[in-house]
């Protein structure tokens, strides 16, 4: 709990250098630099180790290496919370599991029924279901001092779940031809992890040097490297044989690092879009009314409808000191899912201009609108 809190309190600038971040992507996307915004995102970059080669464009070495890294730290913090945290209590639990299940499944079911009859399209039924934790957590932040700590802790909780959900979508559904012999590279990777985690060995360079094979091994094997980060996590000891912290001290040192460099470097990668090229009429087609009801309706509805459920069936209670209005405006704050719902269309369309950047702009409208609604809810309407 107490590190829930400490990370809720130390996110507020992290959030706010995330936007600007973002707006400076779009400024420059849609300015007299766009050339050097795409000529940086394209540059080639990479290493050859004999017969091995790993060259790729610094837009991937961004969504496929540093976002890794991200899902790494939210592994560490589920770790944590799961040994020795409010989540060994199961009932601490089934709130924001239950909301993040909810926050999948409808908005997924909105783009399905939509685009049902369209098999191209369906491929972006993961888009919507995406929230974009550092952008909900900021405005949320900006909200006031009136709603209480618990719905932040709530809102962190679910978006552990959630992207853990990202995760697992990514590694099943957006998965390109499997390489055995890479699959065998990273499960041997793997044991490797068990064994060094079974004695309790605690040298970071081994852990390093393991992560990064399996990283690799994962990558080539056709299945998202992201899914790499959460498995390495799982294996880092709690404690030195001393019994000192080791996955804590970790885990700290990580925070300054994903606050002020990775999350904003990957908002700069992802949210440049040029608005000049959006054919804003293709916006009631069925990928982007699909993208918008499924993230500005369905999440807020998912999230709160099996919220609801989970507290009227007595499975757990409310954030303490909260009310049902507060929760939900919460929720309607999971419809951002801007920059992580950019990264999941990109894997499912792979062209970017597919439908005219129709999809692109329908993520930046319903996040704009989930960010204002949940703002102006929570900061004049939501205060008791």
């Amino acid at each position: 709990m107490q590190a829930l809190k400490n990370f809720v309190k130390n996110e507020a600038f992290a959030g706010v250098l995330l936007i600007v971040a973002t707006l400076l992507a779009l400024w420059i996307e849609n300015g007299s630099y766009q050339g050097v915004y795409k000529n940086f995102l394209s540059l080639e970059a990479g290493f050859k180790a004999g017969g091995f080669e790993l060259f790729k464009p610094f837009l991937l070495w961004i969504n496929d290496g540093l976002i890794a890294i991200f899902f790494f730290s939210i592994g560490l913090e589920l770790k944590k919370e799961f040994t020795q945290g409010d989540f060994k209590n199961p009932k601490n639990i089934t709130l924001p599991l239950f909301g993040a299940i909810g926050g999948i499944i409808v908005p997924a079911l909105i783009f399905a029924l939509i685009n049902f009859n369209n098999p191209y399209v369906l491929r972006g039924w993961a888009i919507p279901t995406a929230t974009d934790t550092a952008f909900a957590l900021a405005i949320l932040l900006m909200c006031g001092k009136h709603l209480p700590i618990s719905l932040k802790i709530f809102l962190l909780s679910l978006a552990i779940f959630d992207d853990v959900g990202a995760i697992l979508i990514i590694a099943i559904f957006y998965t390109n031809k499997l390489s055995v012999f890479a699959l065998v590279i990273a499960m041997l990777t793997i044991c490797a992890l068990f064994v060094l985690n079974l004695l309790k060995i605690t040298r970071k360079s081994f852990y390093f040097i393991c992560s990064l094979i399996l990283w690799i091994s994962v990558l080539k094997s056709g299945v998202h490297a992201t899914l790499a980060g959460l498995v390495t996590a799982f294996f880092i000891p709690l404690y030195t044989k001393d019994g000192e912290p080791f996955l804590e001290e970790i885990y700290e040192g990580l925070k300054a690092w994903l606050g002020f460099m990775i999350l904003p470097l990957f908002a700069f990668a992802n949210a440049g879009v040029n608005l000049s090229n959006i054919d804003f009429s293709s916006f009631f087609s069925g990928v982007s009314l699909g993208i918008f009801l499924g993230l500005f309706v369905g999440k807020q509805i998912g999230v709160f409808a099996l919220s609801y459920l989970s507290i009227k069936l007595k499975f757990t209670k409310l954030p303490e000191g909260a009310t049902f209005k507060q929760l939900y405006g919460v929720c309607i704050l999971t419809g951002i899912g801007f920059t992580m719902s950019l990264f999941i269309d990109r894997l499912a369309y792979e062209v970017s201009d597919v439908f005219n950047y129709a999809d692109n702009f329908a993520i930046l409208l319903a996040s704009l609108c989930s960010g204002i609604f949940g703002f102006a809810y929570l900061r004049f309407f939501a205060k008791s």
